[in-house]
């Protein structure tokens, strides 16, 4: 027997001995592929960040270089200071985070206009010679920021070289070169260097104070690496190589027109680490593995055959189990039910550049992040005694890292919790995004306000609030007042600029008091929370002060006024919706008031507002069902008493509004574009009565047909003449189109080619409602009228106003002096009709001779030829 164990020893240690051997060669083997594993992802992740980063410099210093350029070619430097080019300075500030200073210097390097001081010797020393464009790094004091300069020349007219457009530029931290770059691998070196070896940006900087403040230079060797590794563009390699001490795997570009090389690189010693952190636990495992075997073997050789096979299968499970966790991105701890450690697997950042070490027997809880679920430890134990999981997002204020944990429980036969398994992740950059994503859908790209989506939100909780404290709430609706206007005349881009200002503007004029929003385009929202209407009166009329103020713009002085539509709650709607729609109603009360001032919603804007919207949808209907007809009212000679011809007046009696003014369906028919409809009707209806009443009559009739401003303009106004005396026969000389002087005095250029085409058709052209235009009466001379119409305003109280009647004879006069005739509108009584007898004006209309009457009724009167109706006696 003791032979027998005796070989069977031997046999073990050779067993043994081989085994050891193999998993040595193993471990040799798998560490070799580790590091060369290692080396190959640190290559994979340096060729794609150069690039990026190269992308980033490049375009950066592109655009920057363009920017100054364009400031330097708008820019005439003089002797005395000069506010518009500080203004531009201001501006391109404002606009360029990372510029910390901008300035202009004359030629001896003098500054002309600056928008802040920084301590330098002089500007233009930081240039290696007068065509360099990018000067050397600097810190203005000793504890200041990394500072880049960059210069553009400015010139005269005749290319004459008078000073330079200097700006110097943040390289590191936020708002700075470097933050479109901004690192996530902790151990990364990046650098910009120049083609003569010196250091622009070095991320991070070095641990050395002196070297960090003064502008270093690589060694010639390293430069010669750079340059290898560069001499094929767009092919990227990488090398080992020595900087300050360190040993770096490093690749870089190179860009050709700044001569920057663009280098990345990692150092040797963080991948030897990451080749140590991944071998550590798998060369315990072997360690473990061959001490586990030599016990096993010594104490159950005898059943070594049957449980060598369940014995494998479970070696191999294990070994795989503990690849997995220690593999893991996630952190993953074991804890007794006291939450003391267990086991840990350490996979957990800091937030810097370690990794958070917990040790077994320590208390999860009193290290970091695990802290941050103190306050959670009644709620986990609650659901882990029911049997089911807790999960929970913590963020650590102070580290500004945002967790995520998951924590299961391991229960006894009886239930009983007695394990907890605590699933730890880093979510710190996932919660980034959903800020960045949070921001792009619920904040407006261009002012950073929030946009109508957040407004919606804002204002729903906003009067949630209200409701609660009851307190009130005011909506301040506005835009830009002839917005378009700019937009079309000096382009989008300067428009940006304005509402960008409108919005700087507009949230220092509301302050804290309540949150100012952009809903589109020009259009901007207020809402406050207030206690006295007061507030809500001062708010607006800062709001009406401040935007008042000119702006200067690409050398443009602009001016900006706002019109403003204010709803209430809960007096208005108690709903977002409804003030919205409110305020809205009350903006376009503000511009049909003229701009540049603030209504207030009411009932009575309401009711307007709704009859304008049933006006609109039933003037669309109205002629197909022959809702609208002409009345005619007669123009009788002054001298004789006998009917001259007619004017056409249109009617609309509505079933379901019963009857509306012409004001009121002409405006409404103007506003959604069915005008057109209505004039054609109009002069279709007044050209065939106009052949109907001839039969009535000894001598030759006329009609006067209104026609709008928005028919000249808007319209085929000439063709649809044209096609009318075609279709009715009607004698052009006999049709006469009235238009409102107001309305020609404002727009005669625009209007006088279709004037002229109207005139060519043979019809004649009389002036309505002469006396309350505006403009010059030189449009007389150059309008062919035939027929002036004195407003009913100087005809109604000429008798016994000498001043109407001066004004009135005074008219008649100059127009028979312009051999044009005269038409007096508003007659109601003998008296004017004699005055106006002696004044020798020529044609008359008003109720003295007709009232407005139906076609029926316009054709009993001329029967019947009554010279003056009973009912106007």
């Amino acid at each position: 027997m003791k032979e027998i164990n005796g070989k069977t020893a031997r046999w073990f240690k050779l067993l043994y001995g081989l085994l050891s051997l193999l998993m040595l060669l193993a471990l040799f083997a798998f560490s070799y592929a580790t590091w060369s594993n290692v080396k190959q992802q640190a290559y994979e992740s340096l060729t794609p960040h150069n690039q990026s980063l190269t992308s980033v410099v490049k375009r950066f210093f592109i655009h920057q270089e363009a920017l100054l350029g364009e400031l330097a070619e708008s820019i005439t430097v003089s002797s005395s200071r000069d506010s518009i080019i500080q203004t531009r300075l201001n501006d391109v500030l404002r606009a360029t985070p990372q510029m910390r200073v901008l300035a202009v210097l004359d030629t001896q390097g003098s500054i002309v206009a600056t928008t802040g001081n920084i301590h330098t010797l002089e500007w233009l020393d930081l240039f290696d010679n007068d065509e360099s464009t990018i000067g050397r790094p600097f810190r203005p004091t000793f504890v200041g920021e990394n500072i880049l300069p960059v210069r553009k020349v400015i010139t005269n007219s005749s290319g004459v070289k008078t000073g330079y457009v200097v700006a110097a530029y943040r390289l590191l931290g936020n708002d700075a070169i470097w933050q479109e770059a901004e690192e996530a691998e902790s151990k990364r070196r990046s650098m910009i260097i120049g083609d003569d070896g010196r250091v622009y940006i070095s991320y991070p900087e070095s641990d050395t104070f002196w070297q960090s403040f003064v502008s270093l230079k690589v060694e010639d060797e390293f430069l010669n690496t750079l340059s290898e590794l560069t001499q094929k563009a767009g092919e990227w390699h990488t090398r080992d190589v020595q900087y300050q001490d360190e040993q770096l795997l490093v690749t870089a570009s190179f860009i050709q027109d700044y001569r920057f090389y663009i280098v990345s690189g990692i150092q040797s010693a963080d991948l030897f680490s990451r080749w140590l952190e991944r071998m550590k636990y798998v060369a315990l495992a072997v360690l473990i593995f061959l001490i586990v075997g030599l016990v096993v073997f010594r104490i159950i050789l005898t059943r070594a055959a049957r449980f060598e096979s369940a014995r494998n299968v479970a070696e191999h499970n294990v070994f795989k189990l503990s690849r997995a966790i220690e593999q893991s991105p996630s952190s993953v701890i074991v804890t007794d039910e006291y939450w003391l450690i267990e086991y840990a697997n350490n996979r957990l950042s800091d937030g810097t550049e370690s990794l958070i070490k917990l040790d077994s027997g320590q208390v999860l809880l009193e290290h970091f992040p695990h802290s941050l679920l103190k306050t959670d430890v009644a709620a986990i134990s609650e659901n882990l005694l029911h049997g089911t999981n807790w999960y929970g997002e913590r963020r650590a204020k102070e580290q500004k890292q945002w967790f995520s944990f998951s924590i299961s429980g391991m229960t006894n036969d009886a239930g009983h919790v007695t394990n907890h398994v605590i699933v730890t992740q880093d979510i710190t950059e996932r919660k980034q995004v959903e800020v960045r994503l949070f921001k792009q859908a619920n904040y407006d790209a261009l002012t950073g306000l929030p946009n109508r989506r957040r407004t919606n939100e804002l204002l729903t909780e906003t009067l949630k609030t209200a409701w609660q404290e009851n307190k009130r709430v005011a909506v301040l609706y506005m835009d830009v007042d002839n917005f378009k206007q700019i937009n079309d005349t000096f382009g989008h881009m300067l428009g940006d600029q304005m509402l960008q200002l409108i919005a700087v503007r507009l949230q220092q004029a509301v302050a804290d008091s309540g949150t100012a929003c952009h809903m589109s385009g020009d259009e901007f929202l207020v809402s406050i929370v207030f206690d006295a209407e007061q507030e809500v009166v001062d708010l607006a009329d800062n709001i009406m002060s401040v935007m008042k103020q000119p702006v200067l713009l690409e050398g443009k002085k602009l001016f900006i006024s706002v019109s403003i539509g204010i709803s209430r709650y809960p007096e208005d709607s108690a709903d977002v919706s409804n003030l919205l729609k409110h305020a809205d109603i009350a903006l376009y009360e503000s511009k049909n008031q003229g701009r540049r001032c603030y209504s207030f919603f009411s009932q009575e804007l309401d009711d307007k507002n709704k009859r304008k919207v049933e006006l609109e949808s039933e003037i669309r209907n109205a002629l197909a069902n022959k809702e609208l007809f002409m009345v005619y009212q007669t123009k009788n000679r002054i001298s004789s008493g006998e009917v001259y011809g007619f004017e056409a007046l249109m009617r609309w009696q509505s079933p379901r509004l019963g009857f509306v003014s012409p004001e009121e369906f002409i405006s409404a028919a103007e506003e959604i574009g069915v005008i057109d409809q209505l004039g054609e009707f109009a002069l279709y209806e007044a050209c065939r009565d106009l052949q109907k009443f001839q039969f009535h009559a000894t001598q030759p009739l006329a009609m006067a047909v209104n026609v709008s401003m928005s028919q000249l303009t808007n319209s085929d106004i000439v063709g649809t003449v044209r096609k009318v005396l075609q279709d009715t026969g009607l004698n052009p000389s006999v049709l006469e189109l009235e238009i409102t002087e107001s309305m020609l005095a404002q727009r005669l250029e625009e209007v006088q080619p279709v004037l002229n085409e109207l005139l060519s058709l043979g019809v004649s052209l009389s002036i309505d409602d002469f006396g309350t235009g505006y403009s010059s009466l030189s449009y007389l001379t150059r309008f062919p009228v035939s027929a002036l119409k004195i407003d009913r305003c100087f005809i109604m109280d000429m008798v016994d106003n000498r001043s109407d009647a001066t004004l009135t004879h005074t008219v008649i006069t100059m127009a028979h002096k312009l051999g044009l005739k005269v038409v007096a509108e508003g007659i109601e009584d003998e008296d004017q009709l004699a005055l106006l007898r002696v004044y020798g004006c020529d044609l008359g209309q008003g109720y003295y001779f007709t009232k407005p009457l139906t076609y029926d009724q316009m054709t009993a009167h001329l029967k019947s030829q009554q010279e003056t109706p009973d009912w106007a006696i």
